[in-house]
């Protein structure tokens, strides 16, 4: 019986030696393979270089692909959830700035600054002719970008400019497409925008409406401010905090103007051009029960021509 146990011992102790002999000797020849490739990468040598330029290329590449465009792109798609053009254009131009810094990185650590220096130069000249030759398509790219950073530019705000207003619908960088009030698609180059002010008239939680009003001299004026402002208070569209608010605001040649104010929650035009139709017709009706005629709140232009003659008698 301890004849046995000891033969088992012996066997046990002679199976860990070899294991310990093959770990050793892998840890040696990792070790060489380990210094052999540090020598490489410190000489100077076509295969230094060239491994040197491999290396770098590949690891400022991965850096960059792995960890700086996902963290990139989810910002992106952050700011333009409704937006996939925008993110395929930035995800390629990200594309491409990592190949060409990790170019650029791999070319330095093997030493080729020079190549580096005459590209500098040679893209400076190409830049420059680029420059002269395509300014407005250059200023449409920058306007482009300067709108996707905007933080308070984004896909569906409703803005204003010019003589023209809509819904953004994709924000480019060469163009920004805009739904218009009679549902037709623009594309508006990016430097129109940037170059122009823009309103976003809708832009806040609230939004005033101010409307004026002609009340002819004959009629009973506080009769009519009195339905003016409770059609606005009884309307549940209508916020009372701020109140509406009907003021004389001048006199005109033969009716007072009266300036209507009042508030909208949540707005968007449809909203509020939906809540002014309904306010409208129900001071219409009141009004014409109660016999009043609202007035024109502009000139009227009256063309033709006048003759004037001397009647004998």
């Amino acid at each position: 019986m301890v004849e046995d146990i000891d033969v088992e011992g012996f066997q046990s102790l002679q199976s860990y030696w070899s294991g310990y002999r093959t770990v050793r000797m892998g840890a040696v020849v990792a070790l060489q393979v380990a210094n052999s490739f540090v020598e490489l990468l410190l000489g100077d040598g076509v295969v230094a270089r060239a491994t040197k330029l491999l290396v770098a290329f590949v690891v400022v590449y991965g850096v960059g692909r792995v960890v700086v465009e996902p963290l990139l792109l989810r910002a992106v798609r952050v700011r333009n959830v409704n937006n996939p053009t925008i993110v395929g254009a930035v995800e390629l131009y990200l594309h491409i700035v990592i190949v060409a810094v990790a170019f650029g990185a791999a070319l330095a650590a093997a030493g080729y600054t020079e190549v580096l220096t005459r590209s500098t130069i040679a893209v400076a000249i190409v830049s420059l002719t680029v420059g002269v030759a395509g300014r407005e398509v250059l200023g449409t790219l920058v306007g482009g970008l300067f709108l996707v950073v905007d933080p308070d530019f984004n896909v569906g705000d409703y803005i204003a400019w010019g003589n023209t207003e809509g819904v953004v619908e994709t924000i480019g960088f060469r163009v920004t497409r805009v739904r218009t009030v009679d549902n037709e698609i623009i594309s508006v180059p990016n430097t129109e925008l940037t170059t122009n002010v823009i309103t976003k008239p809708y832009g806040q939680n609230q939004f005033r409406v101010n409307e004026t009003v002609g009340v002819y001299y004959e009629e009973e004026l506080e009769e009519t401010i009195g339905i003016l402002r409770d059609e606005a208070v009884t309307d549940p569209a209508i916020l009372s905090d701020p109140q509406p608010k009907v003021r004389v605001t001048g006199f005109e040649g033969d009716h007072i103007r009266l300036e209507v104010l009042f508030w909208v929650s949540d707005p968007s035009r449809r909203t509020v051009l939906d809540t002014f139709s309904e306010y409208a017709r129900r001071v219409q009706a009141r009004c014409e029960n109660a016999g009043i005629t609202l007035g024109a709140t502009s000139a009227v232009d009256m063309g033709g021509d006048l003759e004037v003659g001397r009647v004998r008698e």
